[in-house]
């Protein structure tokens, strides 16, 4: 080869270079496959991961850019960085521009989720609506149960309860149908807090266990955290204060060796809360100091105010009635921040508090005004034809359950039945070869003896045959 060929040869390499770079670009890294695989597992360590290739962002091709992303959000939602999630869905939604794929959906649910758990409701509300739409337009079942579920956790956040169950009754069929795992974990999630907030405890913790034994069979920790959590808040409101202790102990050493700052606050605030409900006001003091060094790392107003709340109410049991006071007003500038204005149970508890710090600083008139109001908006909530509705749902609901339960339970017993079939008739097989066997050891003992018997004839005859010859 002479001299003047290699430029050309150079050439001919870097052309096909540049012809399969497209494609080896598009090609999705090994390391982001690994995220996809562990994001559930290990969401801290798999975001430490993302963010050392975030460098490398520009270089990627959009296709590659956009799965990044959807990672990166969802990760932000487990570790409950919601403006970060936010953050991340909006730069992929104007990535997409006009585009409504798969990947469309899955931002549009992870947009509402982070600006539901900022209070934004009525933003989420449209984020899912259109999640919910887009998805069923494309068939993508699984996505539109999840944005359906969404909808129906903010009904039940404006205490919409009836539209709640009504939704949720309708994803709980679908993804009975769906055979899917994690979407019927999800949804048993819902359902138990939904019942919760209408007092059903016992249908509540049903519900609540089998979304628990679902993620823990799948390996989802930080889902684990929220089902531990919520099953501790429903047995502190039940008063089993031992059970409630015992989850939030749980959801406490998970959230450790998980190192996850935001379930140990909530493990702590849990603690402190049942603490108090069981007159261990002493103890329920040190685990909300403890929870408070956790609290800068909530991004939530809403839960910033039950805090001041629950604070207020432990040191009004301590008799420090004029800290109490301070917390509470705490709570309401906090609550006061929040988009949602629905929201009437949180409201109620602090006119219920306040009645009662009135009346132990002696101002009985104040009390009393407080007390009225707390129970007008009581009222109000607790409309008894309301109320009726969501049992008739309830009992309906519980009727096709049952009808559902029932139909496996004959399946089953059919099952059963097959089998103890194929028992007998294996069992009679078995006796009609042992029967076979033994007929059979009969026949050859008869001949046997029978042989035996002329043998000992012919000897008798030879030995008088012997004897006469003599």
């Amino acid at each position: 080869m002479t001299p003047q060929q290699y430029p050309r040869l150079w050439g001919a390499v870097l052309s096909g270079l540049l012809l399969i770079a497209p494609v080896l670009q598009a090609q999705e890294p090994e390391w982001l496959e690994l995220v996809r695989q562990q994001k559930a597992q290990q969401p801290a360590a798999m975001l430490k991961l993302l963010q050392q290739h975030e460098a490398e962002f520009p270089r990627w091709q959009r296709a590659v850019q956009l799965q990044y992303l959807l990672q990166q959000a969802d990760i932000y939602e487990s570790l409950e960085k919601y403006q970060q999630q936010l953050q991340v869905a909006e730069q992929a939604l104007v990535l997409l521009g006009d585009e409504r794929t798969e990947l469309t959906v899955e931002f549009w649910n992870n947009l509402g989720f982070a600006r539901e758990m900022q209070g934004q409701y009525q933003q989420a509300m449209a984020h899912y609506q259109q999640a919910s739409q887009l998805a069923k337009q494309l068939g993508l079942q699984k996505l539109a149960i999840e944005a359906d579920i969404n909808i129906a956790a903010i009904y039940s956040a404006e205490e919409k309860y009836q539209e709640a169950l009504q939704l949720l009754q309708a994803c709980y069929k679908k993804a009975s149908q769906l055979n899917d795992e994690e979407t019927q974990a999800y949804v048993n999630s819902e359902l138990g807090l939904l019942y919760s907030s209408l007092g059903f405890d016992r249908d509540a913790r049903q519900f609540m266990q089998q979304a628990l034994a679902g993620y823990k069979k799948l390996g989802f920790q930080k889902e684990q955290l929220d089902v531990l959590f919520n099953l501790a808040a429903s047995y502190n409101q039940a008063e089993d204060y031992a059970l409630s202790m015992q989850y939030y102990d749980e959801l406490l050493q998970l959230a450790k060796t998980q190192n996850d700052p935001v379930n140990l606050y909530f493990a702590y605030l849990g603690l402190a809360s049942t603490s108090r409900n069981s007159a261990k006001t002493d103890a329920a003091l040190a685990y909300i100091e403890k929870a408070e060094d956790y609290l800068p790392v909530l991004q939530s107003t809403f839960q910033n105010a039950m805090h001041h709340l629950e604070r207020a109410m432990i040191s009004r049991d301590l008799g420090q009635i004029s800290l109490a006071g301070q917390q509470l007003e705490q709570a309401e500038q906090a609550l006061a921040q929040e988009d949602n204005s629905q929201n009437q149970s949180s409201r109620l508890g602090m006119l219920r508090l306040k009645a009662r710090l009135e009346a132990d600083l002696g101002r009985y008139q104040q009390a009393y005004q407080h007390l009225d109001e707390f129970f007008s908006g009581y009222r109000k909530l607790r409309n008894k034809e309301h109320e009726l509705s969501v049992e008739r749902l309830r009992l309906a609901f519980d009727v096709e359950r049952q009808t559902a339960a029932n139909e496996l339970l004959a399946k089953d017993n059919e099952l059963k039945a097959m089998r103890l079939q194929e028992v007998e008739r294996n069992r009679q097989i078995q006796w009609l070869w042992i029967a076979i066997f033994g007929f059979t050891t009969l026949i050859l003992l008869i001949l046997l003896l029978w042989q035996l018997t002329r043998r000992q004839q012919q000897m008798r005859v030879q030995q008088s045959a012997s004897g006469n010859s003599r």
